[in-house]
């Protein structure tokens, strides 16, 4: 579940979209990390923050954008949620 998540968008009418680069990364057992660059032409401002738990890959997620370039930053669980137990599935 979403605990928070608050972004504000103003975006245009176009739609390309090109990845720029990516970095990743582990922080542990289950936990890693990714930063990508990008350009999206269907948005001049974009700026996301969002933390979640209790869902697939929750984590913390960071985004900012200008004039379609952006860049986005997660530090995220890399399992997935069992909704019915309400914990992490485990995989023997």
């Amino acid at each position: 579940m979403k605990l928070i998540h608050l972004r504000f968008n103003i975006g245009t009418p176009w739609e390309l979209f090109k990845n720029l680069g990516s970095l990743h990364g582990r922080l542990g057992q289950h936990r890693a990390w990714e930063l990508e660059h990008t350009y999206y032409a269907g948005s001049l401002v974009d700026v996301e923050f969002a933390v979640s738990t209790g869902e697939d890959h929750a984590g913390l997620e960071l985004g900012l954008g200008l004039l379609g370039y952006g860049i986005g930053f997660r530090v995220y669980d890399t399992r997935h949620w069992n909704t019915t137990l309400n914990t992490w599935v485990a995989y023997d």
